[in-house]
């Protein structure tokens, strides 16, 4: 028995490694995947088709629902087998299918300004339709709860409001839309200007401060309006998302109470992650400051630094020449106590806390919910086709089973934190950024020193420009793929009852259904959109890299391990006479025994930050991170 006991353990630990190697297989196949989507593009334009297909109907039945009656599906049903209608909606959608197709293909336009005006309105026409029938929507379903809970009938209410809601939702996601394409704007032209600062080979200080006016800002006013619009934003598709789900099934009072409860919990919650969000796609363009800045401060120093080394390798020096380098040593201190203060911001903007930890597990359960809540809606329309109610137990597990899965992302965010600041990565043994720090330390205090040659110096501080950032996570890319999936089976299927609505059978009681072959159809319908939906989140999740990534060392600057060591098995080779060995610079060994050795505790070091983690992007990721829900996080892609 102690045998069989021993051999478990093994055993198990090679099931796990060969489960893991399967997942990172999977994954990587995943990402070939996504960048040969959105390389090709042909996934972009079948989306462009099928979500204005999908337009079509839900913004004819959200002006019926409005204008002429709620609900009526018999109603609808005339309107739409008549010849006004039928022309009606053939206009409606060859318009949305048109204009999306052309505003795709049209992207990339720079010189015709009709084309050019296709491919940037689209988007915010789409952001307005969205508003309005998701205000709509979230309002009608919070007033309907409402009433099952209290017992008074508020149903009177949820026209008029809910059309001022949708105005407010689409003016507010119009504005957001603009604001965010001005600030990718903005984080373009601050990701050229520091490709254009890297390439320069020396700069002067008035030099630096016309590249400081260059670099794009957004003001205090509009990020503090960008945070209001999402918060209201969060609260708008809360209650679209969330209380939606409670119209799947008929539920007793105690019990609708108890789910309207947990559902006003995830739109508080969605409105504090959209508020993370914001805060989170601000960060990203004041990390294009900060590396512009300390790019520039970096180029700098190194101008300063080869004037001084020139000066100092004088043999004779006039009096013009001290005060020159006594000026330059001031100001080569305060270029290096600037650097330090720069890299040390961009550092804490890369890495993050325990808190922003707290709010991306927070966010991750949530994107993971909303792929469940997805998830319930189709099985709804399937069973729905069955003519069978949803079961209200399903439901409630569903709706409850969204806590689980938030408290369990929080609790693996706030862990894997901790662990990450407990167990840094493993550091290269050799930090030539610290003897900039020695330098600067002897500077300041008046010691003699060693001076390093240019070509050292610039080589400590690209040590210092290369700055880790926090290790990225992609559940949110992950969980919009299979949200989008579910999302276009639940599309296809309503499609083919609209496109196919004069094919519908009238039954005993005067009421019409969809036939049998029309069944069928939306099954194969489903499928193809739910496969063009996935497929379209993974190229943009997976498949496009993040805007304005532009590393502050080359991969040639970058520092390198040393190479490893030849075997001593090795053959010996004939070799020529060894050249004399030049003096080691302290750069080079920084425990060498001169005045440019790193001091002890009492000295400067270079404190790395915990290994926190990250956002992905992102595409406010955020980029038209949902196709129906949450569309106003336009984001990164």
């Amino acid at each position: 028995m102690a045998q069989v006991s021993d051999d478990k353990p093994p055993l198990k630990h090679k099931e796990l490694v060969f489960i893991l190697a399967i997942a990172g297989r999977i994954d990587a196949q995943a990402r070939l995947l996504a960048k040969e989507l959105d390389k090709d593009q042909y996934v972009y334009y079948t989306y462009a088709v099928i979500d204005s297909l999908s337009s079509s109907y839900t913004m004819f039945k959200y002006f019926f629902d409005v204008f002429i009656s709620t609900n009526n599906t018999d109603l609808m049903h005339e309107v739409l087998c008549s010849p006004v209608g039928m022309l009606t909606v053939a206009l409606e959608s060859l318009f949305l299918v048109s204009y999306s197709f052309f505003a795709f293909k049209y992207d990339s336009e720079k010189e015709d300004n009709f084309k050019k005006f296709i491919a940037t309105s689209w988007p915010y026409f789409r952001d307005v339709m969205k508003g309005l029938k998701n205000a709509y929507k979230g309002w009608r379903a919070a007033v309907v709860a409402y009433s099952l809970i209290s017992g008074l009938d508020t149903k009177y209410l949820i026209v008029p409001v809910g059309l001022v809601l949708g105005v407010l939702s689409a003016a507010n996601r119009f504005w957001i839309r603009g604001m965010l394409e001005a600030r990718k704007q903005m984080m373009i032209s601050n990701a050229a200007l520091l490709t254009e600062i890297k390439k320069l080979s020396s700069l002067t200080h008035e030099e630096h401060e016309e590249y400081l006016k260059r670099i794009q800002y957004q003001s205090l006013d509009t990020r503090r309006g960008a945070l209001l619009s999402a918060a209201a934003g969060g609260l708008i598709d809360g209650l679209y998302l969330y209380v939606g789900v409670l119209s799947l099934a008929t539920l007793a009072p105690p019990t609708l109470t108890i789910m309207a409860t947990i559902c006003v919990f995830y739109t508080i919650s969605t409105i504090i992650t959209r508020l993370y969000e914001e805060y989170d796609f601000q960060l990203k363009l004041l990390i294009t400051h900060s590396k512009c800045k300390l790019a520039l401060t970096s180029k700098e120093l190194e101008t300063c630094y080869a004037n001084l080394l020139g000066l100092k390798s004088q043999e004779h020096k006039s009096r013009k020449d001290l005060l020159e380098i006594a000026r330059l040593e001031r100001e080569l201190k305060g270029l290096m106590n600037q650097f330090e203060e720069q890299r040390k911001i961009l550092s804490e903007q890369l890495n993050r806390g325990y808190y922003s930890s707290f709010l991306l597990g927070l966010k991750n359960g949530l994107y993971a919910y909303g792929a469940l809540a997805s998830l319930m809606f189709f099985v709804g329309s399937a069973i729905a086709l069955a003519g069978i109610a949803f079961p209200p137990a399903l439901l409630i597990a569903c709706v409850s089973l969204g806590l689980i899965i938030i408290a369990g992302f929080l609790a693996e965010a706030i862990i894997s934190d901790h662990w990450n600041s407990k167990n840094p990565p493993p550091q290269k043994e050799e930090h030539l950024y610290q003897n900039i720090l020695v330098l600067k330390d002897e500077l300041e205090h008046g010691l003699d020193s060693t001076l390093p040659s240019k070509e050292e110096f610039k080589k400590a501080i690209n040590d210092g420009l290369d700055i880790k950032p926090a290790h990225q996570y992609f559940y949110q890319e992950w969980f919009e793929v299979f949200r989008s999936l579910f999302s276009g089976f639940g599309k296809g299927q309503k499609f083919v009852s609209f496109a196919g609505n004069s094919f519908q059978e009238m039954d005993d009681q005067g009421h019409y259904h969809d036939t049998f072959i029309m069944n069928c159809l939306a099954v194969v319908s489903g499928l193809f959109f739910g496969a063009v939906l996935a497929l379209r989140a993974l190229a943009r999740g997976l498949g496009r890299q993040q805007l304005g990534q532009v590393s502050l060392v080359s991969e040639s600057e970058s520092p390198s391990p040393p190479p490893p060591k030849e075997q001593t098995n090795k053959q010996p080779t004939t070799s020529p006479a060894p050249k004399p060995k030049p003096t080691k610079s302290t750069f080079s060994n920084p425990h060498a025994d001169t005045l440019f050795r790193v001091k002890s505790a009492k000295g400067p070091v270079d404190k790395t930050l915990p290994f926190h983690r990250s956002t992905s992007v992102p595409a406010l990721h955020q980029g038209d991170s949902s196709e129906e829900e949450d569309d106003i996080i336009l984001g990164l892609n």
